[in-house]
């Protein structure tokens, strides 16, 4: 607990499902280690994933360099850092065991705090997902969950890339694909509602779990709408694409869902809304 009392964070961010992502690294690249040091940042996967990710991380200088100070917690399935990074180990199908641990990584709940996923939550049953979306929205760091201590919440957000069924041949196919290949399937497309899952649907059960605005744009309008062209010229450079038809096809299929409550977020994301 020592090694964060000097330091002064203006916001957090809680990556759910990070695997071996680098973000917090490009934070530091990009904006200074001022900059990142005033973020509080939180990795969270299951302990065999944050595991080799800190063997990683202790490998190679530049990836431990920006960190500080850092110790392990957990039987080094976690680390701790006087640079505001974590990485904490949780299985996301447990939301009240995930409260705890992330309460126990010392999450400040009172700061403005963006969660992230990606394809992540898909893995998830629809119960278990919404769960998941409530902490985010809703939990304020009590045990007790009431409604009078959800009102307390301010400023959180969720950015969310996930995939999208859409009840069509091409779905049910990915679908099929994922549970048979890859042996994990997308239990929130399986469910008995999931072939509906669409960006309709998605802002709905945003909205449902406690956020004030919820927008959700497939990847083809994200390409299409925002991104300029010298943006998508730099990109088709560093690979030619082919078939652009399925390229299009399987980015119909996926999405990203931004979740916004209290007005800071709403400031931030506006023009996404």
């Amino acid at each position: 607990m020592g090694m964060e009392a000097k330091q002064i964070y203006a916001k957090q961010v809680i990556n759910l499902g990070s695997g071996y992502d680098t973000s917090w690294w490009c934070l530091v690249g990009c904006k200074g280690e001022e900059m990142s040091n005033r973020v509080k940042w939180y990795d969270v996967d299951f302990a065999e994933v944050t595991r080799r990710k800190i063997k990683t991380i202790e490998k190679h200088e530049s990836l431990r360099e920006p960190l500080g100070v850092y110790h392990f917690e957990r039987d080094g399935s976690e680390l701790r850092s006087t640079s505001g990074y974590n990485c904490v180990s949780a299985d996301l199908r447990d939301a009240e065991e995930l409260k705890d641990i992330l309460t126990e990584a010392r999450v400040d709940w009172q700061l403005p705090t963006l969660f992230v996923t990606e394809v992540a939550l898909s893995y998830l049953s629809g119960e278990k997902c919404e769960k998941v979306l409530r902490l985010c929205a809703t939990f304020d760091g009590s045990s007790t969950g009431s409604d009078d201590s959800n009102n307390k919440v301010v400023n959180r957000a969720i950015v969310s890339y996930e995939a999208m069924r859409l009840n069509d041949e091409f779905g049910r196919r990915m679908c099929r694909n994922v549970r048979e290949q890859r042996g994990t399937p997308f239990l929130a497309l399986e469910d008995e509602n999931g072939g509906q899952v669409d960006c309709s649907s998605a802002e709905a059960r945003l909205l449902r779990c406690g956020f004030d605005a919820a927008r959700c744009r497939k990847m083809t309008e994200c390409q299409d709408t925002l991104l300029s062209r010298e943006e998508i010229y730099r990109a088709e450079r560093l690979e030619m694409l082919d078939e652009r038809e399925e390229f299009n096809l399987i980015q119909s299929h996926y999405g990203v869902s931004i979740g916004v409550r209290g007005g800071y977020f709403a400031q931030t994301f506006r023009r996404w809304f």
